[in-house]
């Protein structure tokens, strides 16, 4: 499990350059980014990271969603990011959503994150539902940048 320290911050600044194939994860904000790079990887869209960890309630630190064109994409998706995490030494995620795929969710206790099919993302619509939470992108060269969210 990924654990955020009072020092995170500068961690985080440090491990966003990390190029490494074994990257260190120091915080959920770097397994979170892994997620999303992992994603982009594998040609996913509208690949968002929401930090919700300041909202009440949240069950996570961190959503990352992403829209997958097809099923095959969806369980192609969800192999690589689990492989990418388990070669940073990341426990297995607890993961829902392989019957029908639609929508499948990898459960990483402080990040969750979100495959989802074009119909099921407009249907959801999780990032209004954590509106209140800090929008990021990826940077061509694979940071999280914040980004101005309306909801």
């Amino acid at each position: 499990m990924v654990q955020n320290t009072p020092d995170s911050t500068v961690r985080e600044q440090d491990t966003e350059r990390t190029s490494s194939p074994k990257q260190i994860l120091r915080s959920s904000r770097d397994l979170a980014r892994l997620c999303a790079r992992s994603a982009e990887e594998k040609k996913c869209t509208d690949i968002i990271a929401i930090d919700i960890s300041a909202i009440d309630g949240a069950p996570a630190d961190w959503f990352v969603l992403a829209t997958c064109a097809s099923e095959q994409q969806i369980r192609a998706v969800a192999e690589y990011i689990e492989q990418q995490t388990a070669s940073a030494s990341v426990p297995a995620p607890r993961t829902e959503g392989w019957e029908a795929l639609q929508w499948v969710i990898l459960d990483y206790f402080d990040v969750v994150v979100h495959l989802m099919r074009v119909e099921a993302r407009s249907f959801y619509k999780l990032e209004s539902l954590w509106g209140d939470g800090l929008f990021f992108v990826l940077s061509a060269d694979g940071r999280l940048i914040r980004q101005r969210h309306s909801h």
